[in-house]
């Protein structure tokens, strides 16, 4: 049996930060530490306001602190597929939390939290809070083992505009600072193994009628959608697939890349520009995901949100 692994789940739910926090807690290998917003999906009130939420839901005590409301220097920009509350307007979920949160801001958080032996961070939302950490005490936050990173699009279209993946357009310039000044392990997961692993309405029909089973169609069917409208069979696992290989490793494919982010051109804003030219001998920074076992993830998946 696999070592539990404590982590902080660093993200801005957002429908598929919802999948992948049912996906870890459900797996019985993850700890969750803390959870830590940043604004992205949706603002950041409502980033957390839904991490809340989904704990109310859900019935568990995990701290939550709530991180930044802006990108380090670009505007904030949001995303409508995942409907006006960020979590597909379920009628499901409580409308709302008392639940309090963490005093201390994210940065303070993760960091202290990263202090006290926490080895492992998944980041699902744009990198804000993680560049931020890493600003406040690098010292402490090179202890990762690991930081997962859902973001990118290396050898793939992008999903907001032909090269760039929403979290990295969101925060380009956090994401190039994490890849390039974060001297730690990082696993990033992008858009070339996501739109692999497509959760379809067929797909979704299987899922148990468990309470996290109830969770994940109440709050799917908007968010589908509008992937529909955009030409795909299903929504893809973006979070979850994240969350998939902090459980196991093994759904996926890595190659190791030296890689950094576009944060300035007018039509390339959050692209990855991989240097793939032998002779320039430049040290990977980050082992990116290439290949997917997309068939045995998704039935991962649905066993485990069946739980």
């Amino acid at each position: 049996m696999p070592d539990l692994r404590r982590i902080i789940f660093d993200c801005d739910p957002g429908v598929d930060d919802a999948l992948a926090l049912v996906l870890a807690l459900n797996s019985g290998l993850v700890e969750m530490a803390g959870i830590t917003t940043v604004s992205g999906n949706v603002s950041v009130s409502k980033t957390t306001r839904n991490a809340c939420r989904l704990l109310d839901y859900l019935g568990l005590d995990v701290p939550i602190a709530r991180g930044a409301g802006r990108p380090l220097k670009v505007k904030p920009r949001h995303a409508s597929v995942h409907g006006t509350d960020g979590l597909g307007d379920s009628r499901l979920l409580p409308a709302d939390s008392s639940r309090k949160v963490e005093r201390e801001g994210a940065t303070d958080f993760i960091v202290r939290t990263v202090e006290s032996g926490v080895r492992t961070i998944v980041a699902t939302g744009p990198l804000t809070n993680i560049a931020l950490a890493f600003q406040e005490d690098c010292n402490v936050m090179n202890r990762l083992d690991e930081l997962i990173i859902m973001g990118g699009a290396v050898r793939a279209p992008g999903n907001v505009d032909s090269l760039s993946e929403f979290n990295f357009h969101s925060d380009p310039d956090a994401a190039d600072y994490v890849l390039q000044s974060a001297s730690v392990p990082k696993v990033l997961v992008p858009l070339d193994v996501t739109h692999k692993v497509l959760l379809t309405p067929a797909d979704l029909s299987e899922i148990g009628d468990s309470r996290s089973g109830r969770l994940v169609k109440s709050i799917v069917g908007r968010y589908q959608k509008g992937y529909a409208d955009s030409g795909l069979a299903g929504s893809p696992l973006h979070d979850p697939l994240a969350m998939g290989f902090c459980i196991d490793a093994t759904f996926l494919k890595l190659q190791p890349m030296y890689l950094r982010v576009e944060t300035s051109g007018a039509y390339t804003r959050g692209a990855c520009v991989p240097e793939e030219r032998p002779w320039m001998h430049k040290r990977a920074n980050v082992r990116v995901a290439t290949g997917v076992d997309s068939r045995r993830f998704l039935e991962y998946f649905k066993k485990t949100a069946s739980r």
